[in-house]
């Protein structure tokens, strides 16, 4: 009776599923052999390393072939239900190559001759010829020799191809999560590849790989200009006129070769504008800290902050914040952002008064490549770019200088500013909170500020008040400074009544910021659990007092009052409060180092 292969493939199907790539490799060689040496009787296996059937052959349909099929299936069935038994494929697999002379039938003695298959180390498979023993030859093992190096080979392909599938797979998921864009195209600008961002960027919504690339997008394409002069660069500004209107991007194109040097395409990669400000924003820090919860006081100048904060932050319209230095205007500023829609935006800070004018006009309007030198790679965006769509703050912007207030003004009104060094105008939608400690009204009148500029500025215009017309607050700050410090160190510190006297009798000309560095002070130059007269700063305790209360003073107290009345009237303002006195500003700067103010 004979006994067809598919007999056996109920039990090796879901084996061979497993090993795919061999059994495809490997039936066709074994089929060959079969076919070069049908004259014989024989059978032949590819078992995996569990003696696991993954394909089996014979040489022909002779009885004395189905004979050996029985003795295989006999086997194999053996060694799938665990039975003792004296001949197992997977005993004879344990060994290199050999021969063994088995029970007789009635044909004959059988042999069985199994050989491994070997790739880097480790057998992947074996290959095993039952056979009659006077039919077995030096030219038929010879045959199997060949066929098990060969899958040995076809092995360490497989595994070196599993590999490289893995680290390009690897490489397609970080082209397909990286954020920049990516587009490739060869010599005739035919595209070759594009990522998801690239489409995204670009907002191509069909397959366009194939296709040429003025069929991708409706701008002119700057990779054309990289075939045609075959010079790439790095980090490059471009802003290109589309049927959307003008696009702006920051592009690298890298020239792609092939082994012999030859130019083969173009590598783009680019990013939206919009994405590069936004990640630059982030690493400023260009974030908003403070909202309406950090205006610390109960006074009603205090409670009428809160009001306009809640008022402002419910429009678009630029706020000024005028008051004298230490008074809050900056976290003032902050809340109003955290308290409008723009709150999700960036808070791009400009301190007008800390930079000299030509530093503080690239800052706030940047400038294009090779403005100051040819050593400049590229260009840089100003401030009002990178606060688009957010509050770009700008802070003591009485200091900005006359010329430079006009090319603000027309910014503003127009919407859009000029780089230094360009022509193109680049929209901006930025809100305006500005600041100053010196009255702009009055700088106007003698032409220090521009009135378009000021009208522009004071749409909304909020007064903060000194700490020393808000009495009732003195406490609730001193108070919490001292418990942020308790809570820091772990310690309960308080203020003895003589201490708490002297604070609220203090003019304080540095307003909130001075009484907090008056706290910290005498925090940690107390030892106990009170903070004592002795601990606060000397001039304190020396002319508080004094100041509060309406007597008779001596000429030495007179002047150290009018120089702090100055100094708080201009906000801190040396030179101006040195023209109200009527003396040098080098003289102003040694009374206060006289009297320690």
């Amino acid at each position: 009776m004979k006994i067809n292969v598919a007999d056996l493939h109920e039990q090796i199907i879901m084996t061979v599923e497993n090993n795919n790539w061999l059994t495809k490799s490997a039936g066709p060689m074994l089929k060959e052999f079969c076919h070069q040496f049908r004259s014989r009787n024989f059978v032949i296996l590819l078992t995996d390393l569990l003696s696991r059937v993954l394909a089996i052959e014979k040489s022909n349909d002779s009885e004395k072939t189905d004979a050996l099929i029985r003795h295989v299936k006999y086997n194999l069935q053996a060694v799938k239900t665990n039975e003792s038994i004296d001949i197992q494929v997977a005993n004879l697999n344990k060994h290199d190559s050999f021969g063994n002379e088995l029970i007789s039938d009635e044909f004959g003695q059988i042999c069985i001759n199994s050989h491994d298959v070997s790739s880097n180390s480790e057998n992947h498979a074996f290959i095993t010829i039952v056979a009659y023993k006077e039919e077995m030859c030096d030219e038929f093992n010879a045959f199997i020799s060949i066929i098990s190096k060969t899958i040995g080979s076809l092995a360490e392909m497989n595994r070196k191809t599993k590999e490289l599938e893995k680290q390009n797979n690897f490489r397609g998921l970080l082209i397909d999560a990286s954020s920049e864009g990516m587009l490739s195209v060869d010599m005739n600008g035919i595209i070759t590849f594009i990522n998801p961002a690239g489409m995204r960027i670009l907002k191509i919504e069909k397959n366009i790989i194939g296709k040429h690339i003025t069929e991708g997008v409706d701008f002119e394409p700057t990779i054309l200009n990289v075939l045609k002069t075959q010079k790439g660069y790095v980090d490059k500004e471009f802003r290109l006129k589309s049927k959307r209107g003008t696009i702006h991007f920051v592009k690298t194109a890298i020239i792609l070769r092939n082994d012999n040097g030859e130019m083969v395409g173009v590598l783009d990669i680019f990013r939206n504008i919009k994405e590069v400000t936004s990640m630059v924003n982030r690493m400023m820090g260009a974030q908003a800290k403070y909202s309406i919860f950090n205006i610390i006081g109960e006074s009603p100048q205090i409670q009428e902050i809160r009001r306009m904060i809640k008022l402002t932050g419910s429009n678009e319209k630029p706020v000024l914040i005028e008051g004298e230095s230490g008074t809050g205007k900056d976290i003032i500023a902050q809340a109003i952002h955290n308290y409008s829609t723009r709150s999700g935006g960036p808070f791009v800070i400009v301190d007008c008064e800390s930079l000299p004018r030509n530093l503080l006009e690239s800052e706030l309007f940047g400038y294009e490549e090779g403005s100051f030198s040819k050593q400049h790679s590229g260009g840089r965006p100003g401030k009002m770019e990178l606060a688009n769509g957010g509050t770009l703050f700008l802070n003591n912007v009485g200091f900005i200088p006359l010329d430079l207030q006009s090319k603000l003004c027309h910014a503003l009104l127009n919407k859009c500013v000029v780089r230094i060094g360009g022509f193109n105008e680049i929209p901006i939608d930025v809100r305006i909170i500005s600041t100053s400690g010196i009255d702009l009204k009055e700088m106007t009148v003698e032409n220090n500020f521009r009135e378009d500029l000021y009208g522009v500025l004071s749409t909304v215009c909020l007064k903060t008040s000194p700490l020393r017309d808000r009495d009732k607050d003195i406490d609730i700050i001193a108070n919490q400074t001292l418990n942020q410090y308790n809570l820091i160190n772990g310690t309960c510190r308080k203020f003895s009544e003589e201490a708490r006297t002297l604070l609220h009798n203090w003019s304080w000309p540095g307003n909130v910021r001075e009484l907090e560095s008056v706290v910290e002070h005498a925090y940690y130059l107390s030892e106990g659990e009170w903070i004592l007269p002795e601990h606060l700063h000397s001039k304190i305790t020396r002319i508080s007092t004094k100041m509060k209360e309406n007597h008779v003073m001596s000429i030495k107290e007179a002047e150290t009052m009018a120089v702090m009345k100055a100094l708080e009237h201009t906000g801190g303002n040396v030179t101006q409060a040195a023209k109200i006195l009527g003396i040098g500003r080098n003289t102003l700067y040694g009374k206060m180092k006289e009297y320690n103010l």
